[in-house]
């Protein structure tokens, strides 16, 4: 019986992986204009790290966990912010601040797999550590919005909407005066406001002790669009206007994250598609590294954003890129046993040039089975080397998009396939 992968895991044969590089190169290449290091961190973690930080229902329902030789429960990472929170509580006494970090790695989540959500995912983490300016929030949520639009992805498809907790924890404190210790549970039960019947929702809330006036008034609110409304969000959204971003940027008071540890600014990114579910989110949490064990007040700001949703919209937006997994550009073909020498030569002096080749891998096939397999990897020349062309110091090279070929010298050959530029991906205007 053939084995198969374990449910809600993926296989990337190379012409999936191709878009896995292909999204993460874009993604770092982004980060890095804004001056983001790239950093790393385990796969495994101690649960100590996550326990009171996750949301319980990832901890309690959504982790996959390993029990070592030493009877210690470890935890596969589901998400990267305890781990960045613990290496820069590490070295918070090292650091040059503000600090910009970025990482791309592979993440586990127990849940059910479904459109645009497995078991196990790529993403991208951005964080900004240092500084709680509100430049700060501005340069992420920048980020964030760029992030759509270098795949393509426009205003028209998706949007970031965005909201503060902290503004809600002294909304919910001052104006309706609800007790802080029932603040978690209030933010748990908007954060689910769009998954829930309202009379649920509204019993919800009533368990986490507001009255039915609080209720209401607490609704009204959260309906609200005006920006304005709160200082902090309007002075926000005020910088927003400023950029080319603006567009993607909505208000949404009901936006909340999921999260424990989020302090301040918050958002997600929503598909306008039939997808119709959020793409990814992000925020401030200023208050984390100092949970884990850091000694300093560190601010910080970042979002993450995964590869399953982002693929399910370019696809259903029919932005996905054309790509090619192979890059080679040309076979060296083996004639014989007698020439094989020469062909490897001849391989392995095109490398020197940074010229990416391929040599064909035996030399009892005749040539016509060779060129069939150039054509079926796409490879766009092929170079024939038999006792002649090692006689006359020169190679045969076939063009295989044009159907003709051409003898020649190989300070020819070098230029002429250096000259070449392979068409190996086709990106979203």
């Amino acid at each position: 019986m053939l084995i198969q992968p374990v449910k809600g895991m993926r296989d990337f044969y190379p012409e999936n992986w191709v878009f896995q590089k292909w999204l993460s190169e874009k993604w770092l290449k982004l980060g890095a204009q804004f001056g983001y290091e790239e950093y790393e961190g385990p796969i495994l973690e101690p649960i100590e790290l996550y326990l009171e930080k996750s949301s319980q229902e990832i901890i309690t329902q959504q982790t996959f966990t390993v029990i070592d030789r030493n009877k210690k429960k470890l935890i596969m990472r589901p998400e990267m912010t305890p781990t960045f929170a613990r290496l820069i509580a590490q070295k918070e006494n090292e650091l040059t601040y503000p600090s910009r970090w970025q990482s791309w790695g592979r993440f586990f989540r127990y849940e059910k797999p479904q459109r645009g959500r497995g078991r196990s995912f790529y993403q991208w983490n951005i964080d900004l550590i240092g500084s709680n300016n509100i430049l700060a929030d501005v340069e992420i949520l920048t980020l964030a919005c760029l992030s759509l639009k270098c795949l393509g992805i426009t205003p028209q498809e998706a949007c970031i909407k965005i909201s503060d907790r902290n503004t809600l924890n002294i909304l919910l404190k001052e104006k309706l005066k609800v007790s802080p210790s029932a603040h978690k549970a209030v933010f748990r039960a908007i954060d689910r406001i769009d998954k829930i019947p309202l009379d649920i929702l509204k019993d919800e809330l009533k368990k986490a002790g507001l009255s039915p006036n609080q209720i209401d008034d607490l609704l009204g609110i959260l309906n609200e669009n005006d920006p304005c409304l709160f200082p902090k969000i309007g002075q926000l959204f005020s910088y927003l206007e400023q950029e080319e971003i603006a567009a993607y940027c909505e208000l949404d008071y009901k936006i909340i994250r999921g999260f424990d540890y989020y302090t301040g600014t918050v958002f997600e990114a929503w598909a306008k598609t039939s997808l119709k579910r959020a793409l990814f989110g992000g925020g401030r949490y200023d208050n984390l590294t100092r949970q884990i064990g850091g000694k300093r007040d560190l601010p910080c700001i970042g979002f993450a954003v995964g590869d399953m949703t982002i693929y399910e919209l370019l696809n259903e937006l029919n932005k996905l890129p054309r790509l090619e997994t192979n890059r080679v550009v040309a076979l060296v073909t083996v004639f014989s046993i007698e020439t094989s020498k020469a062909s490897i030569n001849l391989a392995n002096k095109l490398r020197q040039e940074n010229i990416p080749v391929e040599l064909f891998p035996e030399y009892d096939k005749k040539l016509e089975k060779q060129l069939k397999y150039a054509n079926k990897k796409r490879i766009p020349y092929v170079i024939i080397i038999g006792p002649d062309e090692i006689k006359n110091n020169a190679y045969i090279l076939k063009d295989l998009q044009e159907y003709k070929q051409e003898a020649l010298a190989y300070s020819a050959l070098v230029i002429k396939l250096g000259n070449f530029s392979p068409d190996c991906q086709i990106t979203p205007d």
